[in-house]
């Protein structure tokens, strides 16, 4: 015979905020290490790579599909950090932790201003857009090393 919780009048068991921490500490520590390789990708296009003129006001579409390689590279993974900050937004969510909900939400908030500006500098070649790409990006960086920190400081069994 079975026993369920409505039987009983036990709350179901449910997964602690504490014990979420480990897995959101990787995640955030993935975002990090991400987000170093998209800035590495980020000046290599800037130092050695020319957009073509015809390129230019075509939007982010265009430049994925027919860039050149790095370009196409750099925006996919910049596409799926985004992604990857969505759903790591909603996992801290699920913690009830406003400061960690705070940080997630600007980290993905900053990554998608990154993304706008990024388009913008590959419709204008501006170095404003570039500048505001990487200034975003800066923050969302520092984002998610303060999760990264924070998580690990609140783990479960720590002195």
């Amino acid at each position: 015979m079975t026993v369920t919780t409505q039987q009983t009048g036990a709350a179901p068991a449910v997964r602690t905020r504490a014990a979420s921490l480990p897995g959101i500490r990787r995640q955030a520590f993935a975002m990090a290490v991400l987000l170093l390789v998209q800035y590495g990708l980020g000046i290599g296009v800037n130092l050695f790579v020319t957009l073509p003129r015809q390129d230019h006001g075509k939007g982010l579409g265009n430049a994925l599909a027919n860039g050149p390689a790095v370009v196409s590279v750099h925006i996919a993974l910049g596409l799926a950090l985004i992604i990857t900050a969505l759903g790591l937004a909603i996992r801290i969510a699920a913690t009830r932790r406003g400061g960690l909900i705070a940080l997630a939400v600007l980290g993905l908030a900053d990554l998608t201003s990154a993304a706008i500006n990024g388009t913008r500098f590959v419709g204008t070649g501006q170095n404003g857009d570039s500048m505001a790409m990487a200034m975003a990006w800066a923050v969302a960086m520092l984002c998610y090393l303060s999760i990264l920190f924070i998580a690990g400081r609140d783990r479960p069994g720590r002195q």
